[in-house]
């Protein structure tokens, strides 16, 4: 009996945010220590580390948040040649598939095509400069809002979010301090990725005045 000793990995690249397919030997990744894959814009890659056990690390930077997330994949799970997805624990991002070659490119593509069909559902597509950028900045701004986590520095949390081509525009509803948010690269993705809050800033010093004149303090954030 013929065994198929060969899996593909599909990894989203935390740099240039395309996806970069390895076709990896099982013999050659189980009789390493160490394996590194990296992408094509070789700004980025994943890597297996062999444990003491009968299971490997795997090390996977991360496009949905900015960081590093450790995997644990094991003998059996490798030889099996099931599909396994590898997603972001603080975004949900799906950034990495492990498996059969056409089961993993499946995936891939049913993951393109989800976003393709939200994209002509705005009818966005040929008005965003990089619409996958777009798309990534604003599932992360979403999350951060669903954690409480998107505010003005006057104390109010009703802020509103307008599309440009190339940006993301908060306002305060309130005060309307603004922040403009760049989406045309992976560099702009790259920069947001990493905080936990977006606190808007700007006009504070004029409700303070405010305050200052009434006696009021409605305008400070509770926590």
């Amino acid at each position: 009996m013929l065994m198929d000793a060969d899996i593909t990995i599909a990894y989203k690249c935390s740099s240039c945010g395309s996806f970069k397919f390895f076709n990896v030997s099982l013999f050659e990744l189980l009789s390493k220590k160490d394996c590194i894959f990296n992408c094509h814009c070789e700004k980025s890659g994943i890597r297996f580390k062999k444990t003491h056990g009968e299971s490997y690390k795997m090390v996977i930077p991360c496009i949905g948040c900015g960081l590093q997330h450790t995997f644990e994949v094991t003998h059996k799970e490798l030889l099996s040649g099931r599909i396994r997805d590898f997603t972001c624990p603080v975004t949900s991002v799906k950034q990495c598939f492990m498996g059969k070659d056409a089961v993993v490119r499946k995936k891939v593509d049913n993951l393109e095509k989800e976003l393709d069909r939200l994209i002509d559902a705005f009818g966005y597509d040929n008005y965003f400069i990089n619409t996958q950028v777009m798309f990534d900045l604003l599932n992360k701004i979403h999350d951060i809002a669903e954690r409480g986590n998107l505010y003005c520095e006057c104390g109010n949390n009703d802020i509103e979010l307008v599309l440009l081509a190339d940006r993301i525009y908060l306002n305060c509803k309130r005060c309307f301090a603004s922040r403009t948010i760049f989406a045309t690269s992976n560099e702009h993705l790259k920069n947001i990725s990493s905080e936990q809050e977006i606190q808007l800033t700007g006009k504070l010093s004029y409700y303070k005045q405010q305050e200052d004149a009434t006696g009021s303090g409605s305008y400070a954030r509770k926590t």
